[in-house]
């Protein structure tokens, strides 16, 4: 398993609220409710992944407790406006594990009270949003 380093706490948004998190759930339990787009699909394909497998690992992983954030509009920006960085609205992201040692980040937009779409992709160099 390869060393990874992760992204320092002050540089982290704002942790997803229950809410956000039982809409993700649910949208997940059900595949006419979940969208894969572009990244996430030609990830799936290449990957040979089935999107329930995808839908499933996201589940997990809120269940496990662990951590869904919110996104800034830019995780880095070191010059952030009127004080504080802006938040992308109805959008969170989190590192999933999808099989043993195996990582993928994903970005879910909330689309709607029972529609979300997920976006997905391997790590790119550089730290990584902590599960924990």
């Amino acid at each position: 398993m390869e060393m990874c380093q992760y992204i320092h706490a002050s540089f982290l948004p704002p942790l997803a609220n229950a809410e956000e998190l039982e809409r993700i759930q649910a949208a997940c339990a059900q595949s006419q409710t979940v969208m894969f787009k572009g990244t996430a699909s030609e990830w799936l394909e290449k990957n040979s992944i089935p999107e329930s497998a995808l839908r499933e690992a996201i589940i997990q992983h809120i269940k496990a407790g662990k951590k869904v954030f919110h996104k800034y509009e830019s995780i880095f920006s070191r010059k952030p406006k009127k004080g504080k960085r802006e938040l992308i609205p109805d959008d969170v992201q989190a590192n999933v594990t999808i099989s043993e040692g195996d990582d993928i980040y994903v970005e879910i937009w909330l689309e709607s009270d029972d529609l979300i779409t997920v976006y997905a992709h391997d790590h790119k160099p550089g730290p990584r949003l902590p599960q924990i």
